[in-house]
C-alpha cells in the first residue's frame, strides 16, 4: 500500500468503525471502550464497536489479532511482540493496533491517543483532551516493546487509581490492576522483608537456635534469622510451599531480610560469609535452597531476595540458582546527580555492586528512591538525573523497577504529579524526550503559571549543581542548597505563579507546588512570631485541602503542626 494519511473523523463525521476479535479478552474490550470514549470527546464521533465475524468494511480500526486483519494479508509476529508490545500500522484506509495479550493491544491504544491524537493524562484527576473538527493521522508502521518487564512508580498519585496507571502501562504488584488492564504481570507473596513471616518470632522463641547470633549471644526481637540451621531450612521449604498453594495468583514469592542489619554471625555463617566475602552469601545460599526445592514443582514461580545494605555486595563465588531474582537496593546513594558518574563514594559503591550483579543473577530488578522519605514535603533536587539513572538500570541488565516515593494515603509530596508522571514515562520508554514530557507536564498542569514553575525547577536544580552538593533520602531541611537566597528567589517565582494562574483551580496547583518553600522555612524557624503562626495557618490550609496527610513516612501532618507549634 501507498503510504498515505488516513482521515478519521472530519466535521462530526466518521466511515470508521472499530473491530475486535470476536473471542476477545477482556482488556481488548476496554481497549475499545478507551478509544471509543476518548475518540468521541477528541472528534465528536462515537465509533461503533463490531465483531470480526461480521462482512469487513473499507474503513477499520482493528483492534487485536482479528480476522479482518489477516484478510488484509498482514503478517503480524505476536511471539515477538511478548506480552506488552504493540504494532501500530496503516494500511489502505484502515488503522490496526495489535498487541501481544494480555496487555499489548490496550498499550496501542493508549500510545495512539497519546501520541498521535494529543490526548495527556497528568493525574487522576487532571487530563487534557484536544478536541478537532478534522482528525487525520499520518501513515504509521511502528511497534513498540518496553525496556522493561516490571515497572512500578510507588507513589500514591499512581497507586490510587489503577485506570491511571494503566494508561501510563504501568504493571506493578499495587495497582489493582484487573483483567480489563490485562492484569498485573508480577504478583507478590510477601512483598519484601519477610523473615518474620517466613519464620515467625513465636517459632523462635520455641527454637531459640533459629535466632541470630551477635557479639556471641542469641538475639531477639526485629532482627534477621540464623539461616545456616538445617531445622530453619526444613520449616522455610515447607512454609513457601504452603504460601505457593495458598496464592495461586502469585508470579514472585518473597525470601528477603527484615528492613534491619542484625544478621547472624554464627559460627557456620559468620565461617561462611568471610570466605565469601560478603554477608549476602548465607542469605544466597538459603534463598537458593528453597528455590531449588520449588523449581520441578513451580516452573513457573521464582523467587525473590533484596541485595539491600549489609546483603548488597555479591558473595565471591556463589551465585543465585536460575529461578532467584535479585532485587539490588539503592537507599545509600546520592540522588542530585546521576549513579552513572556521580564522585561520591556511595554511588561509587552502589556502581561496584551493581556491575558484580550484572553478569551473574538470573534476573535483576531494582528498587530505587525518588523522594525525601524524612521530610515529603521538602525540595528533592532529583528531577534532572531521573532518566539518566534510568538508562543506568536498563544498561546493566535491571528487568524491573520499583520507584518508591510518597505513598502515603495523602500523596501530594514535593512535586509528585509531575515525578510520578515523569517516572511512568520513563520507565516504559528510558530514551523519551524527557524535556518535552516535562513541557507538556508544565503547561497542562499549570497554565500559564507553568514558566514560573519552571524556573523554580530550575533554580532549585541549579543550586545544587553549582554547590556540587549530594543529596540523599534522608537530609534535613538545613542542607547547603536550602538557603535563604534559594527560599527568597522561590518564593518571588511562586508569587509570580500565582498572579498568572488562570483559575482557582491551577492558582491551587501553584499553591501545592509552593509548600516545599514554607516547609523549608517553618521547619528551619526561618520566620518567627506571629510571621510563623501565619505562615503555619496558611501551609496547614492548603496541605489539608490537597489530602497531605504524612509529613515524612513516619509522622502524620497533625503530629507534625503540634510539634511545630511549640517550637
Amino acid at each position: 500500500a501507498t503510504p498515505q494519511r488516513i482521515v478519521l473523523a472530519d466535521e462530526g463525521k466518521s466511515s470508521y468503525r472499530i473491530i475486535i476479535p470476536v473471542d476477545a479478552i477482556q482488556s481488548e474490550h476496554y481497549a475499545a471502550e478507551e478509544l471509543q470514549k476518548y475518540f468521541e470527546r477528541i472528534s465528536s464521533v462515537k465509533l461503533p464497536i463490531a465483531t470480526d465475524d461480521q462482512p469487513m468494511t473499507s474503513h477499520e480500526i482493528m483492534l487485536g489479532d482479528n480476522k479482518h486483519l489477516h484478510s488484509l494479508g498482514l503478517q503480524v509476529d505476536l511471539s515477538r511482540l511478548g506480552s506488552e508490545g504493540f504494532l501500530i500500522k496503516t494500511f489502505n484506509n484502515h488503522l490496526v493496533i495489535v498487541g501481544g495479550r494480555p496487555r499489548g493491544t490496550l498499550y496501542g491504544v493508549y500510545a495512539l491517543l497519546e501520541e498521535k491524537l494529543g490526548v495527556r493524562w497528568f493525574t487522576p484527576e487532571v487530563e487534557h483532551v484536544p478536541t478537532m473538527m478534522h482528525v487525520e493521522i499520518p501513515f504509521l508502521d511502528e511497534t513498540q516493546k518496553p525496556a522493561l518487564e516490571y515497572r512500578e512508580v510507588f507513589w500514591t498519585e499512581m497507586l490510587r487509581d489503577a485506570d491511571f496507571a494503566a494508561r501510563h502501562r504501568l504493571n506493578g504488584h499495587h495497582y489493582h490492576l484487573t483483567e480489563k488492564h490485562g492484569g498485573r504481570a508480577v504478583v507478590f507473596y510477601p512483598f519484601v522483608h519477610s523473615l518474620d513471616q517466613l519464620i515467625p518470632r513465636e517459632i523462635c522463641k520455641q527454637h531459640p537456635e533459629f535466632w541470630p547470633m551477635i557479639d556471641g549471644k542469641r538475639i531477639s526481637g526485629y532482627v534477621q534469622r540464623c539461616l545456616s540451621n538445617p531445622e530453619l531450612v526444613k520449616i522455610a521449604v515447607e512454609r513457601v510451599r504452603k504460601w505457593v498453594e495458598e496464592h495461586p495468583d502469585a508470579t514472585i514469592i518473597d525470601v528477603s531480610q527484615n528492613d534491619t542489619g542484625n544478621w547472624c554471625q554464627c559460627p557456620e555463617c559468620k565461617v561462611f560469609d568471610e570466605t565469601e566475602e560478603s554477608p549476602a552469601a548465607s542469605l544466597i545460599r538459603f534463598v537458593n535452597t528453597i528455590a531449588k526445592s520449588i523449581e520441578q514443582d513451580y516452573p513457573n514461580i521464582r523467587v525473590e531476595t533484596l541485595a539491600y545494605q549489609y546483603s548488597r555486595k555479591p558473595p565471591k563465588t556463589l551465585r543465585p540458582h536460575r529461578n532467584v531474582i535479585i532485587r539490588l537496593c539503592s537507599i545509600e546513594c546520592c540522588f542530585s546527580h546521576p549513579l552513572e558518574s556521580c564522585l561520591s563514594e556511595e554511588n561509587k559503591s552502589f556502581r561496584r555492586d551493581i556491575e558484580a550483579w550484572q553478569p551473574v543473577s538470573p534476573l535483576l530488578y531494582v528498587w530505587d528512591y525518588t523522594t525525601n522519605f524524612a521530610h515529603y514535603i521538602q525540595p528533592f533536587p532529583n528531577l534532572e538525573v531521573l532518566q539518566a539513572n534510568v538508562m543506568f538500570f536498563v544498561k546493566h541488565g535491571v528487568k524491573g523497577l520499583f520507584e518508591q516515593g510518597n505513598y502515603s494515603p495523602g500523596g501530594n509530596g514535593e512535586m509528585a504529579p509531575l515525578r510520578a508522571y515523569l517516572l511512568a514515562k520513563l520507565l516504559w520508554n528510558p530514551d523519551t524526550d524527557v524535556q518535552k514530557h516535562l513541557d507538556d507536564f508544565l503547561e497542562g498542569y499549570y497554565g500559564r503559571a507553568a514558566n514560573a514553575v519552571r524556573a523554580y525547577i530550575g533554580l532549585l536544580h541549579r543550586k545544587v549543581r553549582e554547590k556540587n552538593i549530594h543529596v540523599h533520602i534522608y537530609d534535613p531541611p538545613t542542607s547547603p542548597f536550602l538557603d535563604d537566597e534559594f527560599l527568597e528567589e522561590a518564593e518571588r517565582l511562586f508569587d509570580e505563579a500565582e498572579r498568572l494562574a488562570e483559575s482557582d483551580d491551577i492558582r491551587f496547583r501553584v499553591q501545592v507546588a509552593r509548600l516545599p518553600v514554607w516547609y523549608v522555612k517553618l521547619a528551619t524557624n526561618r520566620v518567627k512570631g506571629e510571621e510563623r503562626l501565619e505562615l503555619l495557618h496558611r501551609f496547614l490550609e492548603v496541605a489539608r485541602r490537597a489530602g497531605v496527610t504524612h509529613i515524612s513516612e513516619g509522622m502524620k501532618l497533625d503530629d507534625w503542626a503540634k510539634q511545630i507549634s511549640k517550637e
